[in-house]
């Protein structure tokens, strides 16, 4: 399984010289170690060796991991996987694929809440990602708006604002 973590590192418990490198420079974080840990021994009872995980972003009463292989590996059968996690973790966890479409990788975060677009708008000399959602799945964020637009901002490395129509 592919993790930000080296897999002997995973395996002993503890970080070697490089990762804690990584871990100082902001590159990965304790809670990316603390997931690799479980996944490893996820990976142990159930075949998900081909999964990826790239990154999970603790955003207070849910836990976002970030992948940028077949999502559906690390959610597993009837979402076995993900409830584990869920349970090892204390906290809702949520699965988004990132790397390929934008538009999908947004849906997948907002989720439940419907996605109806994306626009690019220029605002003061500068560009502006604009997320529209449906006004009626405003209750339906896994997220209060300012930490989803935090997430937003810093998963797309741009600026986001949050539209409802």
């Amino acid at each position: 399984m592919k993790t930000p973590v080296c897999d002997s590192d995973v395996r002993s418990g503890e970080l070697c010289s490089e990762c804690r490198a990584k871990l100082k420079a902001g590159k990965i974080s304790a809670l990316d170690f603390e997931v690799a840990q479980i996944l490893f021994k996820i990976n142990e009872r159930y075949n998900i060796s081909n999964a990826s995980f790239n990154k999970a972003i603790d955003l207070g009463r849910v836990v976002l991991i970030l992948t940028t292989g077949e999502v559906g590996l690390l959610i597993g059968k009837d979402g076995k996987i993900v409830a584990e996690l869920s349970h090892s973790l204390g906290k809702k966890v949520r699965i988004a694929e990132t790397g390929g479409d934008v538009k999908k990788t947004i849906a997948d975060i907002v989720m439940p809440a419907r996605l109806l677009g994306i626009n690019k708008v220029f605002h003061d000399g500068r560009e502006v990602m604009t997320v529209r959602l449906a006004r009626a799945d405003m209750v339906h964020l896994p997220l209060d708006l300012p930490s989803l637009e935090q997430v937003l901002r810093s998963l797309l490395e741009d600026d986001v604002k949050l539209s409802f129509e």
